[in-house]
């Protein structure tokens, strides 16, 4: 009997095939379709890099001996950032900027590569030192996945800081921003170091003519910023590029600058 509604299921498909009911796609087209739809995931570049490693560790993780060693290639993160802050103290003129969940890693750039303060739990903070010159900056999350039903990510950001001395005025615009989970493999985070001219609060960017692709290296800016005379404007004296690092379960995100 089974053997008997198998054959007249079988006849009913084939007829509908036919009858052109049900389509066939050719092996030749599947594959071609296959390759269509399928994204394939971004790399980064190849040859000579710096790579920095950012460690999430729990919450009562207390590491001995010294982390603003220059030749390290790693900083200590709070696995959880949840309850950490990234204070915005003092008037701000751009759009009252909160604190900002997560913690800080300042950004500077001098004669090398170096990892100036590589442990976040004192102070919440951390802070690197990039080398001279123009980068493209990939990033990824390299640990395990999260178990199911659960979302490891960190949210990246990049922000600008700038002091009136006059007024007394402090200015805080974002720059870019990233999100980094396992399952998105690498992303190119470069333009977390460029200012545009839609993200410049001091529409200085646009007098350089770099309103075109990524904008201004922000360390070009800033050294801009504080040196431009900008008459009845606010007197920047002081200013800052810093990352805010919002992590939320990952535990090893790995940064790579390659020489632009």
């Amino acid at each position: 009997m089974k053997k008997l509604v198998y054959l007249i299921v079988a006849i009913v498909v084939l007829g509908l095939i036919v009858t052109g009911c049900i389509p066939v796609v050719p092996p030749a087209e599947q594959d071609e379709a296959s390759i269509l739809t399928k994204t394939p995931p971004l790399k980064p570049p190849s040859g000579a890099h710096y790579n920095l490693n950012i460690i999430g560790k729990k919450a009562e993780w207390n590491g001995g001996g010294s982390y603003d060693n220059p030749d390290r290639h790693t900083m200590f993160v709070p696995e959880d950032t949840t309850g950490w802050f990234i204070p915005t103290p003092g008037d701000d003129d751009t759009t009252n900027v909160p604190d900002l969940p997560g913690i800080k890693i300042e950004m500077t750039q001098g004669a090398e590569f170096a990892v100036l303060d590589g442990n976040a739990f004192g102070d919440g903070k951390c802070a690197f030192q990039l080398a001279p010159g123009k980068y493209k900056v990939w990033i990824t999350a390299k640990a395990k996945p999260p178990k199911p039903g659960e979302d490891y990510y960190t949210n990246i950001g990049g922000w600008v800081y700038a002091y009136d001395v006059v007024e007394g005025d402090s200015y805080y615009f974002n720059i870019g921003s990233v999100t980094v989970r396992k399952n998105s493999g690498w992303q190119d985070a470069t333009e977390l170091f460029y200012v545009s001219c839609t993200e410049d609060w001091f529409n200085l960017v646009e007098l350089e003519l770099e309103c075109d692709g990524l904008g201004m290296w922000v360390f070009d800016y800033l050294n801009f910023l504080t040196g431009y005379n900008f008459g009845d404007a606010p007197d920047i004296t002081d200013a800052a590029y810093f990352w805010q690092y919002d992590n939320h379960g990952n535990k090893l995100v790995q940064v790579r600058f390659y020489p632009d």
